[in-house]
């Protein structure tokens, strides 16, 4: 209207409006501002009705909002205005589902937060008529896109770019403090704020009680993402020594945690208990300093009773970590870091298993799954770590599957940053990021595994079903083509390379490719042990052979992960499709967490301590039809042990790949390995478990990249390995070795010293076993010990 004017038109009748008198606003947000805002409405004769999780309804009615729930707030209202911070559970808050359900002609008002309404879904409604405008001021991505132009270019659309704070007497009033504040300060006289607090003189006071503190926080923002109904009580107990003369911090650091969540004023320390007093919201704080009756010397409780029930949440510390140990009374044990979704769940058997996949296949890998199980009431509760936020279309997947119930998402703070030489605070669940034996795979336990086959004859009915299975499994799970064999062989990896070489060489020449230690050990045993003619394409560590070297009409020898150097080969497009040689390969690091091409591969060999965590002794040799004919029609000229001995009576002895093994094997090993398949099919099999690997490696490559003083091993990205990571470190050998020590020392990383013939460095394993939250978790700690150690 203004500008038609301005341009010389007199349009009245265009510029029809509507009255506030006697319409209904809906307030989704009752904070400080929201409360204002049904003020300012009141004064215009509006009824204000209004939705929040935490504020009283007696303090609602007494500012003269009546209280409704977010459903009565779209069925009533005519004015929908938004106050409330961006969360998971306020993301897309006003979709194509909630606006449909609102009266027509409603009209949507956001100054709050972007993202919170679909502005795709708000430009539908618009255009349908169902929506009869919008004023917008923030927007899901600042400054907003092309793709919302529609949107912003509506008629019945008012958007500002931001403007909330932005006025002359806001920008002076916000000068003028910190001016006043900083000469006081200066001048010594007096300091107003956070520092006065006496919650801070307290922290200052207890250094020892910052990680609770933390925790209590992290627990309060658990708290208000996962009650489902409105806040009636809250109640912390803070139980221990450590909580001493601490009345009121623990409080605030709760309170500050859950009105993090549902205000849209900024919450700290000091304003967290003025502003649930404010909101009515009823706090119950204990503190028993003597620690007794408790699974831990110190140890916080958060309980919260709302309308539908209770739910308790309980945490300890962990060498400073916070750490989740109970949830309404069902024991679990995870760091508080980062994204979650949360369900509910019938406790039986396979139910996990629809869940992982759809994450799987989504791209977003799990890095840990914490189950709270009540065996007497079937029921159990489950937390799965994730990568990053778990999209909506997803969640509404996993929410649609049968035996689930209340499936939400979560997202917690991550590690606060820390200086550089500080010891941080949060520390790896697990140190364990050797290379070989690896970490057992999340949840496992040794008293879960099947003990019916320990003690039996491995020729018994019952020994060779088990040990098929194992194979049948391990064919399954890596989609080994159906005409190949695959055995469970004597000796581990060594023991598998050995027989492939010794039962297959001889008949032509071999092309040995080697760029670390193993692969140089195959080297020395085919040139002093077999003595057969052979070509050697080395490569210095970090680096890889020449593959265009390899001759198809050649065998050739190499290791398709080098272990000791953290290189791989980058594909097996380098392998002739046409080749008269056969291709044997040391994939024992690799498998389970790359790609293997089949089809280029003649003999694969593996062990059970890499990728899967399982144990030693034993190992896997996998057969193309190739190498069966190869064993079948050539006969070495030297006498064969009998553990390598794969033929009978001069064919392939298959009772071997049926679990017939040549030497007696460990069942409890089988059984381990077992247990691991199952994990790995449960997580979401072949892809889930590279993607794991992969993330492991990305959370160092992102660490690397920041840093000038680790390095890759490996300058070349496109062979890097995922699975063993080599990193070198602007130091000398000796003081490398320090930092190993120092890590060793703090039980934050176990054997990740470079191996000895590889260049000084760290090597740490990233194989789909180990949680990516804990190789985050590793990167500060090895910066302060090296902080450390350079300056000794």
């Amino acid at each position: 209207a203004t500008q038609s004017l301005k341009d010389g038109r007199w349009d009245r009748k265009l510029y029809t409006g509507t009255e506030l008198l006697d319409k209904t606003v809906g307030i989704v947000g009752l904070g400080r501002i929201g409360r204002q805002v049904a003020a300012y409405c009141q004064a215009l004769g509006m009824r204000t009705i209004g939705y929040d999780p935490v504020l009283s309804n007696e303090v609602s009615l007494k500012a003269k909002i009546e209280p409704v729930s977010l459903e009565e707030i779209y069925e009533q209202s005519d004015f929908i205005t938004l106050h409330t911070p961006m969360t998971s559970e306020t993301r897309n808050l006003l979709n194509a589902n909630t606006l449909a359900q609102c009266k027509d002609g409603v009209r949507i008002i956001n100054v709050a937060r972007g993202g919170i309404v679909n502005e795709a879904d708000l430009l539908a409604a618009i255009e349908s008529g169902k929506v009869a405008g919008a004023a917008l001021d923030v927007y899901t991505q600042e400054p907003p896109p092309k793709e919302i132009a529609g949107l912003l270019s509506h008629p019945n659309v008012i958007c500002t770019p931001h403007l909330g704070a932005s006025t002359d007497e806001a920008q002076e009033k916000v000068a003028v403090d910190i001016a006043k504040q900083l000469a006081d300060a200066l001048a010594g006289t007096r300091i107003f704020g956070v520092l006065n607090s006496p919650v801070m003189s307290v922290l200052a006071a207890k250094r020892d009680l910052k990680p609770y503190v933390d925790l209590a926080e992290r627990i309060g923002s658990m708290q208000a993402q996962l009650v489902k109904s409105h806040f009636n009580e809250v109640e912390i107990v803070s139980r221990g020594p450590v909580f001493e003369g601490a009345m009121g911090v623990m409080e605030a650091a709760l309170l500050k945690g859950i009105l993090g969540h549902t205000s849209e004023d900024l919450v700290n320390l000091v304003n967290a208990p003025a502003m649930a007093k404010s909101m009515g919201l009823h706090v119950r704080e204990v503190i028993e300093e003597g620690g007794d009756g408790g699974r831990f010397k110190n140890e916080v409780t958060v309980r919260v009773k709302c309308s539908d029930g209770m739910r308790e949440i309980a945490g300890t510390t962990f060498a400073n970590e916070p750490r989740v140990t109970a949830i309404d009374g069902l024991a679990v044990d995870f760091a508080p870091f980062g994204e979650f979704m949360y369900f509910e769940n019938i406790d039986r058997p396979g139910i996990l298993a629809d869940v992982f996949p759809l994450l799987s296949q989504s791209g977003i890998n799990v890095n840990q799954s914490i189950n709270a199980r009540s065996s007497s009431l079937g029921k159990a509760q489950t937390m799965i770590s994730l990568d990053h936020s778990i999209p909506e279309d997803v969640l509404k997947q996993v929410q649609s599957i049968e035996g689930l119930s209340n499936v939400r998402s979560f997202k917690l703070a991550d590690q606060p940053a820390l200086g550089d030489i500080t010891q941080p605070s949060r520390r790896p669940a697990s140190p364990l990021f050797g290379s070989g034996p690896t970490k057992k795979h999340p949840g496992y336990s040794l008293n879960q595994l099947p003990t019916d086959a320990l003690g039996r004859s491995h020729r018994s009915a019952l020994g060779k079903a088990v040990l098929n299975d194992a194979i049948e499994q391990t064919k399954t799970l890596l989609d080994i083509p159906s005409d190949y064999y695959v055995g469970i062989v004597p000796g581990s990896n060594t023991g598998a390379v050995e027989m492939a070489m010794w039962s297959l060489l001889g008949s032509r020449p071999v092309d040995v490719l080697h760029w670390e230690s193993f692969g140089k050990g195959w080297l020395s045993d085919i040139a002093q042990q077999l003595k057969i003619n052979f070509n050697e394409i080395p490569a210095p560590y970090g680096s890889i052979s020449d593959l265009s070297k390899v001759s198809p009409a050649n065998d050739v020898v190499f290791t398709w992960n080098g272990t000791t150097s953290g290189v791989k080969v980058p594909n097996g497009d380098w392998i002739a499709e046409n080749r008269e040689g056969l291709t044997i390969c040391d994939a024992t690091s690799a498998v389970f967490a790359m790609d293997m091409p089949w089809d280029k591969l003649d003999v694969t060999t593996y062990s059970f301590q890499k990728v899967l965590g399982g144990e030693g002794a034993h190992g896997m040799i996998i057969l193309s039809p190739r190498a069966v004919e190869r064993l079948e029609q050539f006969q070495p000229d030297r006498p064969l042990p009998k553990i390598f001995r794969l033929t009978k009576k001069g064919k392939l002895n298959e009772a071997i790949f049926k679990g017939s093994v040549i030497n007696t094997p460990s069942m409890l090993v089988i059984e381990d390995y077992l247990d691991a398949l199952r994990w790995a099919k449960q997580v979401g099999g072949l892809p889930a478990l590279i993607n794991r690997s992969q993330a492991n490696y990305a959370a160092i490559s992102d660490f690397v990249s920041k840093k000038d003083w680790v390095h890759f091993l490996a300058e070349d990205e496109s062979i890097r390995s995922n699975t063993s990571v080599c990193l070198t470190l602007d130091l000398p050998a000796d003081k490398v070795k320090k930092v190993v020590k120092l890590l060793e020392n703090e039980h934050i990383a176990y054997d990740i010293n470079a191996y000895r013939d590889a260049p000084a460095g760290l090597r740490i394993w990233c194989g789909a076993t180990v949680e990516t939250s804990d190789v985050k978790a590793l990167m500060p700690w090895i910066e302060w010990a090296y902080n450390k150690v350079k300056d000794e």
